[in-house]
């Protein structure tokens, strides 16, 4: 008796286990397809994992817009944390962000730990908050 109550539990740390797995995949593709997007140079696939209740929702996708149309840009992301809940997630991801102007083909990169906060929209991972948002603004410029 004692060994089977035993295998039901391991069962359900397994099967517990496989859906953190899953859910923690399906949350870094959402991120990741932002990334893949802007390099793409589409911002509007860019906004797709993006929910649109997001208050910086219109600055956002006026940003990956004027991103994609003055800069060639290629993204690096590496996930660090990783909070996850069966229906909210919160990630801390460095983020490389190089920028190369259209026509002249000057560079410049910049990088910083993003909060990218999604919550479970229906049967779907959505992204609801970035921040630092400014982090996507392309008149942002290095202090030298």
């Amino acid at each position: 008796m004692a060994a089977i109550a035993r295998s039901r539990i391991v069962l359900l740390l397994l099967l517990a286990g496989n859906l953190s797995a899953q859910q923690s995949k399906a949350i870094r593709e959402q991120v990741a397809r932002v990334a893949t997007a802007l390099t793409a140079g589409n911002p509007e696939e860019a906004m797709t994992p993006f929910d649109k209740s997001f208050d910086g929702y219109s600055r956002l996708r006026d940003y990956f817009s004027a991103l994609t149309n003055a800069y060639d840009v290629t993204n690096e992301m590496d996930v660090i944390d990783e909070q996850i809940t069966s229906h909210e997630a919160t990630l801390t991801v460095h983020w490389t962000l190089t920028l190369s102007e259209k026509g002249s083909g000057l560079s410049e990169s910049r990088e910083e730990d993003l909060t990218v906060k999604l919550s479970m929209k229906k049967y779907d991972w959505r992204i609801v908050d970035v921040s630092p948002l400014e982090f996507f603004n392309p008149e942002l410029r290095k202090s030298k």
